[in-house]
């Protein structure tokens, strides 16, 4: 028979240890993560309300996966600064709608000039703005 998972035991809160980053005004719980690091139960920070189609909860993630998240952010702030432009000098999204019209000619890349992509999906957004993957053509 498999242990039931318990949950948060709030009657001891005194004898637990102290959340991460104490003293940044964020209201740390104990609980699972959503994110990358295998649902550990730990200290979490609540990043917002998360919806499917007809359902909605409320997303936590652990101070690594929070780290991780906020650098791919900076990736792709940094991703969309450096945009390739169509023919018209309108930058390309690196998200395109199908109702999106298809792009007018070719596309005109930059130099980028930012830091180092952080994450793994800011090294693809990188190869993207620098033309060395040409987005599918529609």
């Amino acid at each position: 028979m498999t242990p039931v998972p318990r949950l948060p035991d709030l009657i001891h809160a005194d004898d637990r240890p102290v959340p991460p980053r104490l003293g940044d005004g964020a209201d740390w719980v104990l609980g699972r993560c959503w994110l990358w690091c295998a649902n550990r139960y730990t200290w979490v920070l609540w990043l917002g309300p998360a919806s499917t189609t007809g359902h909605h909860a409320s997303l936590y993630a652990c101070e690594s996966c929070v780290d991780r998240l906020h650098h791919t952010i900076i990736d792709y702030s940094e991703a969309m600064a450096d945009a390739p432009t169509d023919a018209t000098g309108i930058r390309v999204p690196l998200y395109l709608s199908p109702k999106d019209p298809p792009r007018p000619g070719s596309l005109f890349y930059r130099q980028a000039r930012h830091r180092r992509p952080r994450t793994v999906l800011g090294r693809l957004w990188h190869r993207l703005i620098t033309g060395r993957d040409a987005p599918p053509s529609r």
